[in-house]
């Protein structure tokens, strides 16, 4: 039988052990679970950065905004007070116009309406965003310590899942996961790629073992496969508008139950994901 040593508080220290002993649990017990980093390395810190669209509001209802507003061609954009002055604030409406502009280029599709950009205070100081796109607006939080470009940054992102909305309608919320984040990410072009080219070269960088299987969803995974993941789906993206075109990829596009791999891709072209992914990754190793 093992004896466990016994160990001997004194009285008069026995109130204050406690005390110490209740506020640990207490701060453990209100620290909130991190969220997931899903980025560019040059977008953030290595904290906090966006969300997918939100196919039910209900779940994550968008967090009031309350601050600068400026009203721009086709955007409503607010700030919260306390995280840029007013020359700031009239340089970062004019920064996420024009990355509304470059993510239009790109998308191919004007918005069908105005857009509502909020940019909200971040208290842990960290950087993440999310697109309420039935409700036309977007939020992306930050704080006073983060570069005002890491916000465009991730705006442009959840301005191409508006716009995605705008044109495949209700059946965007439904999308397949590789096209959903795919298309956002692939339509943010040079705000994440950076000095890449484009996401094939980007991708390319990590070796054929080193890739993860695009049908791989990315809950409860290392942040550091999340972020390839996002850039993979960009880059399968890419190859799939290149390769055979806009026309079947809207087709595809609305074919999706959500989970990654769910498009319905023999449908519409003739092959199996696998099979797709095969000559993707060809396609990379060749260029």
């Amino acid at each position: 039988m093992i004896r466990l040593p016994s160990i001997s508080i004194p009285r008069a220290a026995l109130g204050p052990t406690l005390l110490v002993s209740l506020l640990i649990l207490l701060m453990f017990w209100h620290t909130p679970p991190p969220r997931p980093i899903i980025a560019p390395p040059h977008a953030v810190t290595g904290l906090h950065p966006f969300a997918r669209p939100n196919p039910d509001e209900s779940l994550v209802p968008p967090v009031p905004i309350v601050g600068q507003f400026i009203q721009g061609d086709r955007l409503d954009v607010i700030s919260a007070d306390g995280l840029f002055n007013a020359e700031d604030q009239a340089r970062l409406a004019a920064e996420l116009e024009q990355a509304l502009a470059y993510t239009v280029g790109r998308f191919g599709h004007e918005p069908a309406g105005r857009i509502n950009a909020y940019v909200g205070l971040e208290a842990g100081c960290g950087l993440h965003g999310i697109a309420y796109t039935n409700r036309r607006m977007v939020q992306v939080f930050t704080c006073a310590n983060l570069p005002r470009n890491r916000v465009v940054t991730i705006m442009a992102h959840e301005f191409v899942h508006q716009l995605a909305h705008d044109y495949y309608g209700p059946r965007h919320l439904t999308a397949d996961m590789i096209l959903l984040e795919g298309l956002a990410t692939w339509g943010a072009g040079k705000y994440w790629l950076g000095n890449y080219s484009d996401f094939a070269a980007f991708v390319r960088q990590y070796s054929p073992e080193q890739r993860l299987p695009l049908a791989t969803g990315y809950a409860g995974r290392p942040i550091s496969d999340m972020n390839l993941l996002y850039y993979q789906w960009a880059s399968f993206v890419e190859f799939l508008l290149l390769t055979y075109g806009r026309e079947r990829f809207d087709a595809l596009y609305i074919t999706g139950q959500h989970s990654p791999g769910s498009a319905d891709y023999a449908g519409v072209y003739g092959q199996r994901l696998e099979t797709l992914e095969q000559e993707w990754q060809h396609w990379l190793d060749t260029l």
